[in-house]
């Protein structure tokens, strides 16, 4: 084994240890101090109240204030490698990891399991029904064929072994993970799970900048083009005298957005053109606005794209376009940058050709995103981008799905 290889195996069993001191002390002493000033957790059996606040973000917040404003309770605790007293959050412990640190360890924890469970659940199957396989084939359509064609899978690509496909809420979580970092994130965290990882990356580290759960509820409900901005984001305007004599240049106009990077407040955090979220997310944030769509679906202009459907089957469509999750909308409008007018074309193209209970599998509230991340690839494959016309999306929906027939 060389130097390098032990140093690092060496360090992994450090982690390990400090990893299992941790949970053992948070699991035994920290909770039952915690369950004395917390009711709330009192009432769970002793083994499971770290998993209990794990999954609870309201809960876990209590105890952070409880830990906060009570902290004299768990000097016993707080002590370093040689039994002394602890005040410093920055300083080490004896498990040799920092308060702060163990704080961030509790709240990735708590997000990873929020995340999960919000975003990787599916909906109650009908009919009593509480599991089926995953892909099973509908009777109505041909499903595993769709899929197959959707992911581009040939016969000889098969012989290959596929990398194991990272869940939503994994994808977020590891795009957000290095922001967590405070216990006074714990009662966002349900809005994080809102966001997609694009988002994320957009904002970057200012995603600290937002210290309430309303704050960046406001910003992700209206977009990111809204005034609905952290007030530390605001600069006031500072009055600056110039000398008489001195020739002032005049200021270069402001360079254009970088899409995809990291924005300032007065820059707008999508491209010219592509649907603003606040536009097309309903007022609670979870699903298609319909108002900003039906005047375009009845257009003639539309109707002749979507290949003239009568009323009836126009009707029908924006029922089903209706229940198109926010997931479904950030992706198409964050990570493909769809106009509204493409945006409609294609749901609504897709909401003519699919039955009900397939559009929502694959673009409703519980609707699998890896199938839209995969849709989005092939769309862009077929030449398609915020550049294409409109009418270039609804014959790409059409050719895609009508042949799976309903």
């Amino acid at each position: 084994m060389t130097t390098a290889s032990a140093l690092t195996a060496n360090t992994a069993v450090l982690n390990e240890r400090a990893r299992r001191r941790i949970n053992l002390t948070l699991n035994g002493p920290v909770m039952e101090v915690l369950a004395e000033l917390v009711p709330d957790l009192a009432v769970f059996p002793r083994d499971r109240r770290l998993e209990m606040a794990l999954s609870d973000c309201a809960l876990l917040h209590r105890c952070f204030n409880a830990f906060r404003g009570e902290r004299k309770r768990f000097r016993t605790l707080l002590v370093d490698r040689r039994d002394r007293p602890v005040e410093n959050d920055n300083a080490p412990l004896a498990c040799g990891r920092t308060v702060n640190q163990v704080i961030s360890m509790i709240v990735r924890s708590a997000a990873k399991r929020h995340f999960r469970m919000r975003l990787d659940r599916r909906a109650p199957w009908p009919d009593g029904v509480k599991s089926r396989p995953r892909l099973q084939k509908p009777v109505e359509v041909g499903w595993g064929g769709m899929l197959r064609w959707m992911t581009g899978r040939a016969e000889e690509s098969r012989q290959v072994a596929m990398r194991p496909v990272t869940s939503s809420g994994d994808q977020l979580y590891d795009a957000i993970r290095k922001y967590l970092l405070h216990d006074w994130q714990v009662p966002i965290i349900p809005q994080y799970a809102r966001m997609t990882p694009p988002e994320v990356w957009s904002l970057g580290a200012r995603i600290l900048d937002f210290r309430d759960a309303d704050e960046l509820a406001a910003y992700l409900d209206r977009g990111a083009n809204s005034n609905s901005v952290p007030e530390r984001w605001a600069v006031e305007a500072v009055e600056t005298s110039v000398p008489p004599l001195v020739e002032v240049e005049p200021m270069p106009p402001p360079p254009a957005p970088v899409v995809g990077g990291a924005s300032l407040p007065s820059a707008p955090l999508v491209a010219d053109g592509r649907a603003r979220l606040g536009e097309v997310l309903s007022q609670d944030g979870r699903t298609l606005r319909m108002e900003a769509f039906v005047p375009i679906l009845l257009r003639p202009e539309t109707k002749a794209m979507l290949g003239w459907p009568s009323q009836t089957e126009l009707l029908r469509a924006s029922r089903v376009m209706a229940g198109t999750g926010a997931g479904t909308v950030r992706r198409l409008a964050v990570d493909f940058g769809l106009s509204v007018d493409q945006m409609g074309l294609m749901l609504a193209s897709a909401a003519l050709a699919l039955p009900q209970p397939v559009f929502e599998k694959v673009f409703g509230r519980h609707g699998d995103a890896m199938l839209i991340l995969a849709l989005i690839q092939k769309a862009r494959m077929g030449g398609l981008g915020p550049d294409s016309d409109p009418a270039d999306f609804a014959a790409f929906m059409r050719d895609l799905f009508s042949r799976f027939g309903r």
